[in-house]
């Protein structure tokens, strides 16, 4: 190491020298290895043919990366290996300077596939020490890199040479010529970690100082204010014409955010900067775009830019069959002069493709490929969104999902990754299919599944404001444009305020459209769309500020973050917005906690239902003796009803109280299991006797429940008469400290509704805030009457309800009943709500349940 400045500068001057890479020996510090890499012996120069996209690193290089260099005993192994070789491991040689540069880390970077998944990340510090303080530097950055670290790790330690820099604003090498030392670290991407990387970068950034040195500033914010200043005085300046030419902060980042606000600066004076002409935004239209072209193949055929560009398509984004196979059938059908248009290059193309050799292995071999390709485009789906949702913020605070023209793709994995356990999905799709099955990466259902037409857009049965995420990868394109504002307007309403709509489209600018048409007939013909549908697709391409004007002109948020699917030449990006919030109009009350109260078992709630339809059960079948004969009863429907339910109801009681609270404490469930087994065992005998003869013709409980209720509406009286105005059975009223609010007790069973439903509607205006010091949901039970859908869907759309069960009346087809949970401060707002449908008899509110104890 004591020889390397003096060789090092004599390779500097040496012209024959095309690469030079000098890494430090991890492991014998003392050793720091040169490759040098000559021009060969030549009097012409190479011109290097380099393709588009950059050579992907070799398996060799990413094998090492992503499982050998972080083992101590490798970094021996392959230090040794490459002075024998004299040739670094991790690099893959061409015959030319520019090929061997150009080269992809992403498998690297990626960090998972084919085996492991590793929680680790790379990287990069860079600190600059000036010729003449390099052994003071090096001698005691020997000690420092020789340190161990249980979640950090050096991979690489390299040197180059970067010449004095006066031209730069905030250069790192102002002042003198200096050696860089760049540091190659991977880290577990943990709070331990990144306390590593702190530590060792502090160590680095002092010895720096000490010989004199600057460090690099981005990458990880380790360094404070103070140490930023000593290493560049000129930053309080650059922060000031930042904001002389930036005012409105229109560029920014995280180091920006964190430093600017340190800094002490004037505030910037008016200069004479270019007049700016400002561009308006269409933000208030819907504008109808073509939506068919005839001559789109001949235009990408006859196009050298577009011609290139579709080749490319056919190699990275749809390779279900081979490139080459491809576009020699579409060259070949274009210049055939009996195809005038896109039409007949499609029926020609339909041709070729079911009338060439082996066409039905070929056809296999191609599904095989499109399932292949499927997942591969649906993990990289996974990364864009999850980086999308990392830079927004919105790990952790998603739960409920709607998946729009797909079979839920996926739904599985961002539940898996975002670690979501109880959020609800559904799935919005013309028909359920057997491919949905690959689509979603699960031989079950993830959701419940909603049939939808998307040639007619109309709304649909999930309650407003419920949804964190809406996701849709069909293409908006394909939807009628006239329809289009509805549906976003439908989307809008199910997202909650904050709520994410994502989809991807394509960057449609007037070039670029005839490629996208090309694509779309080229993967409609080789998965064997028809000739009529195929005609009959809508293809309504716009821009993607076209696409952003829509939005916003609905209520939309645009978030201006977007991602997109690498080297894909249709340009079709992952867009975001979000719903704006709204002001809280929820108002917490302040209570007087000394008044007296009766609390209940929460988790007990859930199975009141249960118990209430075995009540209703047995009034139905007495009230069925009364015209039918019993042995036509439907018992067996009633007993699937019934364990149905109680499945539903347990499975909410463990999601929110956990498995010991509901199986072993709750009084409600050990009930349930009691009274489920000895239904079933008293309606089996007449279920057996029932079907020969048509095939041939008690628990105590306490008594009164509490509520805390305050009235908003001036009345003369002091002190509201409850047994008067409502009803007699209410008693106990206390007073509470705040005016106008009550505790009541009231009766439980069935009158509890009654008096409920008559407080709603007093005209005192009554709010309610808890019932027996509970202010969760409470379950209701409901009948549609009349086969009513237009009520069915209303009830639906309510935010303030989840519906938790729905069944037809097995005697009645026209009555569908509903066990539905309501927040309870916004009891008495739906009670009032439903008094519409319930004065034409549309809809019955049938029971408010009570609790257990």
């Amino acid at each position: 190491s004591d020889q390397f400045p003096t060789l090092y500068e004599e390779y500097l001057n040496d012209a024959t020298i095309e690469i030079k890479i000098a890494r430090v020996d991890l492991v014998r510090p003392n050793n720091i290895l040169m490759f040098i890499f000559r021009r060969q012996l030549s009097t012409t120069g190479t011109v290097a043919d380099l393709c588009e996209e950059a050579r992907v690193m070799h398996s060799r290089q990413h094998f090492i990366y992503t499982y050998l260099a972080q083992q101590r005993l490798f970094r021996r192994i392959r230090f040794a290996l490459e002075k024998i070789f004299a040739r670094p491991l991790d690099l893959s040689l061409s015959t030319d300077r520019n090929t061997t540069m150009y080269e992809s880390a992403k498998p690297m970077a990626l960090l998972y596939q084919p085996l492991i998944l590793y929680d680790d990340t790379f990287i990069l510090q860079e600190y600059f020490i000036p010729k003449s303080f390099f052994r003071q530097w090096y001698d005691q950055l020997k000690i420092i890199i020789q340190e161990n670290y249980s979640h950090v790790f050096l991979l690489n330690l390299t040197i180059r040479f970067v010449k004095k820099d006066q031209t730069t604003f905030l250069s790192y090498t102002k002042n003198a010529d200096c050696y860089a030392f760049v540091f190659y670290f991977r880290i577990k991407c943990n709070e331990v970690g990144d306390q590593q990387v702190h530590m060792l970068h502090q160590k680095l950034i002092q010895l720096a100082f000490d010989c004199h040195g600057t460090f690099y500033l981005p990458y990880r914010q380790h360094y404070t204010f103070e140490q930023m200043f000593q290493a560049y005085p000129m930053i309080n300046e650059f922060f000031e014409k930042k904001l002389i030419y930036d005012p409105i902060g229109l560029f920014s980042n995280d180091w920006y955010e964190n430093y600017q606000q340190q800094t002490v600066i004037n505030q910037p004076k008016n200069i004479n900067l270019l007049p700016m002409k400002k561009i308006g935004l269409i933000t208030n239209q819907f504008s109808i775009v073509e939506q068919r072209r005839m001559h789109s193949f001949r235009h990408v055929i006859l196009n050298d830019v577009m011609r290139e560009k579709f080749r490319k398509f056919l190699r990275t984004v749809f390779n279900a069959e081979p490139d080459y196979v491809i576009f020699n059938y579409v060259n070949r059908a274009v210049r055939n002069s009996a195809n005038q248009n896109d039409h007949d290059v499609y029926r020609d193309l339909q041709h070729a493709l079911k009338t060439r050799q082996f066409a039905f292995i070929r056809g296999l071999w191609a599904l095989v490929k499109q399932i292949v390709q499927l997942r591969i485009q649906t993990k990289d789906q996974i990364r864009q969104q999850i980086t999308i949702f990392k830079h927004l913020g919105y790990c952790g605070k998603i739960n409920n999902i709607v998946s729009i023209g797909d079979g839920g793709r996926c739904i599985s994995d961002l539940r898996q990754i975002l670690k979501i356990n109880d959020g609800r999905v559904f799935i919005l799709n013309d028909k359920q299919r057997l491919t949905d099955i690959i689509e979603r990466n699960s031989f079950f259902p993830i959701g419940t599944f909603i049939p939808y037409d998307f040639r007619n857009l109309t709304d649909v049965p999930i309650p407003s404001e419920s949804i964190d995420l809406v996701v849709c990868y069909m293409g908006l394109h394909h939807l009628p444009q006239e329809q289009l504002e509805q549906f976003f307007r439908m989307i809008y309403r199910i997202l909650r305020p904050n709520g994410l709509f994502l989809f991807r489209e394509h960057h449609a600018r007037q070039e670029l459209i005839p490629l996208l048409d090309v694509a779309h007939m080229v993967f409609n013909v080789v998965t064997g769309v028809d000739y009529e549908s195929e005609i009959n697709e809508i293809r309504a391409f716009r821009t993607i500020e076209q696409w952003r004007s829509c939005l916003r002109h609905v209520g939309f948020e645009d978030t201006f973050v977007y991602n997109e699917q690498e080297d894909d030449p249709t340009d079709d990006i992952m867009i975001v917005f979000r719903k704006p919030e709204q002001e809280n109009q929820i108002i917490n009350t302040e209570w007087n906690e000394n008044y007296q109260k009766i609390i209940a078992n929460p988790e007990s709630n859930y199975f009141r239902p249960c118990e209430w339809l075995v009540v209703r059960i047995c009034m139905q079948f007495g009230q069925y003796l009364n015209h039918t004969p019993f042995y036509y009863f439907p018992f067996v429907k009633f007993l699937v009803h019934y364990w149905s339910l109680f499945l539903v109801e347990t499975k909410l009681s463990i999601i929110k109280y956990g498995l010991q609270t509901t199986l072993i404490r709750s009084a409600g469930f050990q009930m349930n299991v009691f009274v489920g087994i000895f239904m079933t065992i008293s309606f089996l005998p007449l279920i057996f006797f029932s079907f020969f003869v048509r095939l041939f013709s008690p628990r105590t409980t306490p008594e009164y429940e509490q509520l805390v209720l305050e009235q908003t509406a001036e009345i003369d009286e002091n002190v509201f008469n409850f047994q008067e105005f409502i009803d007699p059975h209410i008693d106990n009223v206390q007073v509470l400290k705040k005016k106008d609010c009550y505790a009541i007790r009231v009766p439980r069973h069935h009158i509890f509704t009654s008096i409920l439903k008559k407080l709603a509607m007093h005209i005192g205006k009554f709010n309610l805030h808890y019932i027996s010091n509970q202010d969760d949901q409470i379950q209701v039970e409901l009948s549609i009457n009349n086969d009513n859908a237009q009520c069915l869907l209303w009830l639906k759309q309510q935010a303030s309800i989840d519906v938790i069960y729905e069944y037809k009346n097995p005697t009645d087809n026209k009555q569908t009943n509903l066990i539905v949970g309501v927040k309870i401060k916004e009891l008495f707002a739906f009670i009032r709500n439903c008094a519409n449908f319930e004065s034409d008899n549309s809809m019955t509110i049938v029971q408010i349940f009570d609790y257990f104890e």
